[in-house]
């Protein structure tokens, strides 16, 4: 819904409950964050915001839960580099879906018209970084947490008052709707979790029978493996602290320690201290100690206990968070650039090709571009990195190209005597080499590189040949001349000795226009083509 439309719902909203509710929060015009934000709403926005942004916003399904609702991942940017942001891990948290969601919408509205948004050019850093967010973890768990048992089926509802204790009161749930908690789900120390903290499933703190039991856990283990993430964000409540470490590695803790202090500064949120003693299974632990990188878990809100923050202080938490979220995706940035030769190499390609967002064939898109020379910005293994006007930073395959430029002379082509068969190529590479010959005769060069030129053939596309001994320059010279043949003479039909026709001219004098080595063409009695001038 436009936020326009919320104008003056928004005022008396703020008249009413006492806080200030700042031009910031509504930079943009697909989501209000002032709200209890449902996952209908969400779903609504998501879909609006991919429709307004076509080029920079996407999103996809990554599954579905047991009560058949769909965790959606939305990317914002275009870049290959990559960071990963989730919110609503726990289901009365989810005012940190509404921050993930206003992120979103203000950061496009800014790379649209081109703006610094905090400091950043939000424009040239989402076209080197790609922003994954999964908004809403636990779509069950939050919707029970805000409407209650409405929104399940029936034979579910004694179910879910048993894990609630008794109470038909679900303000104070935290797990998905299986009664388990998705934060102590993952592989990282989740044989340390005590089970005497919820022996069975539970509103909150049951961590399940084994890891990765939670559909919902299992989707986004997954997910992190594919967008491979330089650095991960996931938002939680409450308490204003920020967690940052978790068995981290020596030779990384002092990178994760001091973008923690930088993301804490920023936000003013207190950085818990280093403690080796930490029990595991949540998604920042289990992040950190599996792919070796920063990995943040910020705390939203003062401290509410067993319950949702009120939608008093997502203004707060949002003017907290717009810029650090930004940083925290240009330092994903920087940590990429470390992971490949950056170059400035002139690459000509001769096929239509694949575009990559990253340098791995997992990521291979469906666009394709054409032949062309391009400018490789960088290298990893066997891909160039590209930069392209439409779609950002790109991956191409290190196959049928050339280093330089290829001459081209269309407006004046170059003209060659083949004097025998010669293999043809499909680029002026060695194993280019085609299974189709080129024969004997007269041909046209379009282009040129190194000891190779493309020439016209009767394909729709052009060929190439390698110039050696068997392939001459033909530059014939205009001539007007009457010459005398006292004998026989035979006629070629190309100045080379294998194109001899079964022609022969009698003596008699006849014209000849061209001339070229020893070689004269000539119109006789008998018909035109070359004679040997020595004979």
């Amino acid at each position: 819904m436009k936020k326009t439309l919320f104008a003056l719902v928004l005022a008396v909203l703020v008249g009413l409950s006492g806080f200030s509710f700042t031009p910031s929060a509504a930079a943009a015009s697909y989501v209000n964050p002032i709200q209890t934000y449902t996952y209908s709403e969400m779903t609504t926005d998501m879909k609006q915001l991919a429709k307004a942004y076509p080029d920079l916003v996407q999103y996809r399904a990554l599954g579905k839960t047991k009560y058949g609702r769909t965790v959606y991942a939305i990317k914002l940017g275009k870049g290959d580099a990559t960071v990963f942001y989730n919110a609503s891990h726990h289901a009365r948290e989810w005012i940190t879906t509404n921050i993930a969601m206003e992120m979103v919408d203000a950061y496009s509205d800014a790379y649209k018209k081109n703006t610094t948004y905090q400091g950043y050019n939000v424009r040239n850093l989402l076209n080197d970084v790609s922003i994954w967010i999964v908004p809403m973890v636990n779509p069950d768990g939050v919707t029970l947490q805000q409407s209650g048992l409405k929104e399940f089926p029936k034979s579910a509802h004694a179910g879910l008052i048993k894990m609630n204790k008794g109470s038909k009161n679900f303000k104070r749930w935290k797990a998905n709707a299986q009664g388990i908690d998705l934060n102590r789900q993952y592989p990282s120390g989740w044989s340390q979790i005590p089970r005497s903290e919820a022996p069975k499933p539970s509103y909150q703190m049951y961590k399940g029978t084994k890891p990765l039991e939670a559909p919902e856990v299992k989707l986004l283990y997954n997910f992190t493996s594919y967008v491979n993430p330089e650095a991960t964000i996931s938002y939680h409540t409450s308490g204003r602290i920020l967690y940052w470490h978790y068995l981290n590695k020596k030779a990384n803790y002092n990178r994760d320690y001091a973008m923690a202090k930088e993301f804490a500064a920023m936000t003013k949120y207190k950085l818990v201290k280093a403690n080796n003693d930490e029990k595991g299974g949540g998604y920042k632990d289990w992040f950190i100690t599996q792919f070796g990188r920063p990995g943040l878990t910020p705390e939203l809100s003062y401290h509410v206990g067993e319950t949702n923050p009120p939608v008093s202080v997502i203004n707060e938490e949002w003017n907290r968070n717009r810029k650090a979220a930004l940083y925290v995706a240009n330092e994903g940035k920087k940590l990429w650039e470390k992971k490949f030769t950056k170059t400035n190499t002139t690459i000509t390609t001769f096929a239509p090709f694949n575009l990559y967002d990253r340098p791995s064939s997992t990521y291979k898109t469906n666009t394709k571009l054409k032949a062309q020379k391009l400018t490789a910005i960088g290298t990893k293994g066997s891909y160039f990195r590209i930069s392209t006007k439409d779609y950002g930073k790109k991956w191409i395959l290190k196959d049928n190209y050339v280093t330089g430029t290829v001459t081209d002379f269309h407006t004046k082509p170059k003209t060659f005597l083949v004097k025998e068969a010669t293999p043809l190529y499909y680029s002026p590479i060695a194993s280019k080499k085609t299974t189709s010959k080129l024969y004997a005769g007269e041909v046209q060069a379009i282009k040129s590189y190194g000891s190779y030129y493309a020439v016209k053939t009767k394909f729709n596309y052009d060929l190439w040949i390698k110039k050696d001994s068997n392939t001459v320059d033909f530059n014939p010279t205009v001539v007007n001349q009457q010459v005398e043949l006292k004998a026989d003479t035979p006629l070629y039909s190309l100045p080379i000795e294998a194109k001899k026709t079964t022609t022969t001219l009698k003596p008699q004098t006849v014209k000849a226009t061209k001339k070229w080595s020893n070689w004269l063409y000539v119109e006789g009695t008998e018909g035109k083509g070359w004679i040997q001038q020595n004979q």
